[in-house]
């Protein structure tokens, strides 16, 4: 007796093989293979409903559901190559791969906690939604464009759409992605009907928006990091700069966000990322009020500093990664950076700027990173030799 699971794989095969294999099977016409593939598709929904009501072996049950993703994706992978390599109705992969993908759906929204979300999407879903996405993104980026007016920020929040239109891209789409982006299109998207007024405006309901969705980005963090910086270092006093953290930490505290998406999974979320920041701020600044107190602030004279002869970017970088492997032990980035720029100077600048080595670390550049291990490696060949 066959299963559902296995009917439905042969009415794929009457149209994934070449005619030779066809030649000797009934093929239905057009009307009957839908009503009979898509109660297939009904029949495994039942019989995943069966098996969860109720769930005796979470682990099973697990496995269960990640061996009909893997079915579904061979499906549409097979579905891919014999349209690649033979001529049959397009109304046939067209209503193969919906219904599978519907079927997809389904299992992810009824049984998200058992969904292998790192899975790879198919290919032939791949082309079809990008083929869908493409208008759909300019037409959204025109109508955000006219809400805050900021190309920068607007371009940041369509970066996950443009990441999932670009074929030529090594990034691996997964389950887990393609489902995040479908999130925050519908999102910018509310936004854009919702608040459309006509004239640009400020920054901040889009900022409120990607923090709600955590696009934990770190170009979205260091978006709005440079956004704060700019805005405190028009400050003169530093009462007044700490006075305008208070503000911003109150203002990101009370932020909503969801906590069961991420873009980057393994990150902290973007509210935690720009708390973080703003209290390694507040906390460096009450030390300097500190430090100006029972010492003054006299800066370190050129001669009494560590002169380097690697770049800024290079020295922020292993600094940085010497602080997260906990080499050095602060607590706080900051601090770090702080004392490294009033201890130390490089070829291309004596003294170094606090803010640019931050923003430096938030972002580096490939060729920042290679040189950093190049210096690395470097080491620890002197090493070897003593």
């Amino acid at each position: 007796m066959e299963f559902a699971h296995e009917r439905l794989e042969n009415l794929i095969d009457h149209f994934a093989k070449t005619p030779a294999h066809t030649g000797s099977l009934f093929i239905p016409d057009l009307h009957t293979f839908e009503n009979l593939f898509i109660q297939e598709t009904t029949n495994i929904k039942t019989f995943l409903n069966r098996k969860s009501l109720p769930i005796e072996n979470e682990r099973n049950f697990e496995l269960l559901v990640h061996q009909y993703q893997s079915l579904i994706a061979f499906w549409l992978d097979k579905l891919l190559r014999a349209k690649k390599n033979f001529k049959y109705p397009e109304e046939v992969v067209q209503l193969i791969t919906a219904e599978l993908e519907q079927l997809l759906i389904f299992m992810h929204d009824r049984y998200e906690k058992f969904f292998n979300l790192d899975g790879k999407v198919p290919e032939i879903s791949l082309m079809q939604i990008r083929e869908n996405l493409k208008g759909r993104v300019q037409k959204l980026r025109r109508h955000i464009l006219k809400e805050c007016g900021n190309e920068a920020l607007t371009a940041l929040a369509l970066s996950p759409l443009h990441d999932l239109l670009n074929s030529e891209s090594q990034k691996q789409i997964t389950c887990r992605y393609l489902f995040y982006t479908r999130r925050i299109e519908k999102a910018l998207l509310n936004f854009s009907n919702a608040k459309y007024t006509g004239s640009s405006w400020e920054d901040k309901p889009l900022i409120e928006l990607l923090v709600l969705m955590n696009y934990n980005h770190s170009d979205v963090a260091l978006f709005i990091i440079n956004k704060m910086i700019g805005n405190i270092e028009m400050l003169e006093t530093i009462e007044d700069k700490r006075d305008r953290l208070r503000f911003f930490l109150k203002e990101f505290n009370q932020s909503k966000e969801r906590t069961d998406i991420a873009y980057v999974p393994s990150s902290a979320s973007l509210k935690e990322q720009i708390i973080e920041w703003i209290s390694q701020e507040m906390i460096y600044l009450d030390k300097a009020t500190q430090v100006s107190k029972n010492k003054g602030n006299q800066p370190v004279a050129n001669e009494e500093k560590l002169q380097l002869s690697v770049p800024v970017e290079v020295v922020t970088l292993i600094s940085r990664a010497a602080k997260d492997n906990n080499i050095i032990t602060n607590r706080h980035n900051t601090d770090v950076f702080k004392n490294l720029s009033k201890y130390i100077s490089t070829k291309q600048a004596e003294t170094l700027s606090v803010n640019s080595m931050i923003k430096k670390s938030y972002a580096a550049e490939k060729r920042s990173k290679d040189a950093a291990i190049d210096v690395l490696h470097g080491l620890i060949k002197k090493i070897h030799e003593y």
